[in-house]
């Protein structure tokens, strides 16, 4: 069972574009409960929670649905670590694209791209991983950085011919074609990005053979040390897979990992925690969630929690936040409902970037 995280420097992305706007950014991220010290690091990783709530408190400031779009234009290669040299060294757009798909855990385990072959065109969809719900502004950031990628390392081939997103058409859908640069289909089944099957198979001007094996192992060395170093992170992902089956016994875990409970609890100490408190915050973060859906009754979340009666989930809840979860939902709701205007630097305290973006 693999965690959902990100790459942390892909958070220092979002920060660059809200610093170039003149807002703030480590209120932000104090709400998403991201340490600003990790985002320069390729080596650390942000749970998917915390990340959603980065994004969720973004959109909230800027107000802007396009956001995500605006975000890519702030992003370096080096902010996906290896992964858009070795997409650069490639031989041909068809090797670019088939890497992008066997590393895109790079960037973020939550993802499930997948290649469509179609007529006229490649379809590289970016779909999730079972289970798993991310923030559409996320979504479409990635996106169009992926065209950006396109845009700066073939700017001679038009490559790509359209993108596909599953929002509905917006009210005014030409600033995401003028930001895109492409046309943009609304309403898709999909996210997806179409790449012209006329250039799969052309040589790339950047194409290096040799560098890009090398990449390739640092690529899967990279992601050998995150499925290795991260031995709590896979205790959560069992936990969070269990809860809605009942109480969660530390055996079972311990079995699914192929560990005893014994070894279970010897490895868990050495990264100083326990069975008993990540199963504790497990629950407090997929109840903060849950409770932001108003289709989820309290009852039903109660149960996905492995709570055998609301009683209990009413004391852990008072206990992880000092208020009922019913209180906790409206506060929330009234809170989401009041628009809060974005932190403007002054002219003389912004940054170049601003002026180009």
């Amino acid at each position: 069972m693999r965690r959902i995280d990100t790459i942390a420097t892909w958070a220092q992305v979002i920060v660059r574009a809200l610093e170039a706007e003149g807002i703030a950014s480590a209120p932000l991220l104090r709400e998403a409960g991201i340490d600003p010290a990790t985002l320069h690091d390729a080596n650390q990783r942000i749970a998917q929670a915390n990340m959603s709530a980065l994004w969720r408190a973004t959109l909230r400031v800027t107000g802007d649905e396009c956001f995500g779009l605006r975000v890519a234009r702030c992003g370096y290669p080096t902010d996906f670590h290896g992964l858009s040299f070795a997409m650069q060294s490639s031989f041909t757009l068809s090797e670019a694209l088939e890497r992008s798909i066997r590393y895109c855990a790079v960037i973020s385990t939550s993802a499930d791209m997948q290649i469509h072959r179609l007529p006229g065109v490649t379809r590289l969809v970016y779909g999730l991983a079972e289970g798993v719900v991310v923030e559409r502004i996320a979504t479409e950031a990635f996106i169009a950085s992926s065209v950006q990628f396109a845009q700066q390392t073939w700017r001679e081939a038009a490559v790509i011919k359209r993108v596909c997103l599953t929002r509905a058409t917006p009210a005014n859908p030409e600033r995401w074609v003028q930001l895109l640069g492409y046309p943009v289909t609304f309403d898709a089944p999909v996210n997806a990005i179409d790449y012209d099957n006329a250039w799969l198979q052309a040589p790339l001007r950047t194409g290096n053979s040799e560098v890009a094996r090398g990449l390739d192992s640092v690529l899967t060395d990279y992601l050998e040390r995150q499925r290795r170093s991260n031995l709590p992170e896979r205790v959560r992902s069992v936990i969070v897979r269990q809860l809605p089956l009942g109480e969660v016994q530390q055996s079972k875990v311990a079995d699914e990992l192929g560990m005893s409970v014994r070894n279970l609890h010897r490895h868990l100490h050495k990264h100083a925690s326990s069975f008993k408190d990540l199963l504790d915050e497990s629950r407090r973060q997929l109840a903060i969630t849950y409770l932001r859906q108003s289709h989820c009754s309290i009852n039903e979340i109660c149960y996905r929690l492995g709570f055998n009666e609301p009683s209990s989930f009413n004391r852990a809840f008072r206990r992880w936040t000092g208020c009922s979860p019913g209180q906790w939902r409206r506060e929330e709701l009234t809170q989401s409902s009041v628009p809060v205007a974005p932190q403007r630097l002054t002219p003389t305290m912004m940054s170049p970037l601003a002026l180009a973006v």
